[in-house]
């Protein structure tokens, strides 16, 4: 019998569905985690504990963390550091979230070592900046490590952030830092130690070969495009026609911050008339409140909603603009066409747009953004065929095509 998988991660990312995946698969040993919604435990109690508003609120935030299809005796849960992060995060202490999570990703192993150092059989799953200790570990006892590399390398986003807080460094409250040579010289040892190495999309999976020595890194790294999640937008309505004389309703979601290339989209909406384009932004600011005055009354600006909240949003919009730096694959883009918008994104943001519904960008770039804007909204006919496609392309990234993957990686693994 081949051996299950276990999987790890301190934090959410997509592991639950990973694990799920995993477990439907009868492969799964177990997903170790610190955040997983049991209604009886703390600190999920405190929804029943508060009162009115603030119970509501805790619950909303507590159901990002409910995956209802994995077995809770498959899922073991320890440690607060992740508590600790995010409370940090919110708080507006983002250099304190960063060292509570490298700090929190390190002890992470000692939840696992039991089970690593143990005689029962099971590969070990993990994700970037939160395996190396494991798999260290796993190593010394024979475990086949696989990798998740859920951002690209990050030599690529440090070659590129000089020019860029040259030229809107006055735009952002902080500036993002280059990441560090401690943290991408964890990243090398990670790749190193794992037999198999996963990405989400081909430029995520390019860009470690590009920019790492590890020997052996092109041979050793696969693509496995991420899914979307079918609770939220499996059930989204097929788009309807876009009005011929009214504005193009354009969407960003995510951080609006430098790396996804808020600056590129707020020009551009400043050179398109109002009647004929409009833009709603939804995610936490980073940008100065002085320098978005500037853009407010071009922009429907809305702050951190629930999650369960962005396919209505999607719904009502027409095109995604997403011209990132620098990503592993973003799932907004996924969950975009399965929400029946056109796509206008770069390379660099991940799986998304094919030709037919949409436009990728050689580069983030305010002119290739106008133009690409303009070219939707002076062809209506063109941007109603890539909605309608949008959805069609949304089945190859669906979690049944997901767990099928999985499925073909292991098989790979274990014929090697």
């Amino acid at each position: 019998m081949r051996p299950p998988v276990a999987v790890f991660h301190p934090g959410t990312q997509h592991s639950w569905q990973t694990a799920f995946a995993l477990q439907q698969l009868d492969r799964l040993a177990f997903l170790m985690t610190s955040l997983f919604y049991r209604p009886e435990h703390w600190p999920y109690r405190l929804e029943r504990i508060l009162p009115g508003r603030q119970g509501r609120a805790l619950h909303a935030e507590f159901q990002r963390l409910a995956h209802g299809g994995l077995d809770p005796a498959r899922v073991r849960t320890a440690g607060m550091h992740e508590w600790a992060e995010r409370i940090a995060s919110r708080a507006g202490f983002p250099a304190l979230a960063r060292q509570l999570d490298r700090a929190g990703n390190r002890r992470f192993v000692q939840y696992l070592s039991r089970d690593i150092r143990s005689a029962q059989p099971f590969h070990l799953w993990g994700f970037n900046s939160s395996s190396l200790e494991a798999f260290e570990l796993a190593k010394r006892h024979g475990r086949t490590c696989i990798l998740d590399r859920t951002i690209a390398d990050w030599r690529a986003w440090n070659a590129v952030l000089p020019r860029l807080t040259d030229q809107y460094g006055d735009w952002f409250v902080e500036l993002p830092k280059p990441m560090d040579a401690a943290k991408i010289a964890r990243d090398d040892r990670e790749y190193e130690l794992a037999d198999v190495i996963v990405c989400g999309s081909q430029h995520c999976a390019q860009s470690l070969p590009a920019h790492s020595p590890v020997p052996g890194l092109e041979a050793k790294t696969r693509v496995l495009p991420y899914c979307y999640d079918e609770r939220l937008f499996g059930a989204q309505s097929a788009p309807s026609s876009v009005d011929r004389s009214g504005p193009v309703r354009f969407l960003f979601v995510g951080q609006v911050g430098m790396r996804k290339g808020i600056h590129h989209v707020l020009e551009a909406i400043t050179q398109l008339p109002e009647n004929e384009a409009r833009l709603t932004i939804v995610g936490p600011m980073h940008i100065d409140r002085g320098v978005f005055a500037r853009f407010a009354d071009r922009v429907d600006y809305r702050s951190s909603v629930p999650r369960a909240s962005i396919p209505a949003i999607m719904a009502e919009h027409h095109a995604l603009v997403f011209p990132s730096y620098f990503e592993g694959s973003s799932l907004a883009l996924l969950e975009s066409l399965a929400s029946g918008l056109a796509l206008i994104q770069t390379h660099a943001a991940g799986n998304g747009a094919s030709r037919d519904s949409g436009i990728v960008m050689d580069r983030p770039d305010t002119d290739l953004l106008v133009n690409a804007m303009r070219s939707v909204i002076a062809d209506r006919d063109r941007l109603d065929a890539m909605r309608q496609a949008a959805q069609g392309e949304a089945r190859a990234y669906s979690f049944a095509r997901y767990r099928t993957n999985i499925e073909a990686l292991l098989d790979d693994i274990e014929v090697d």
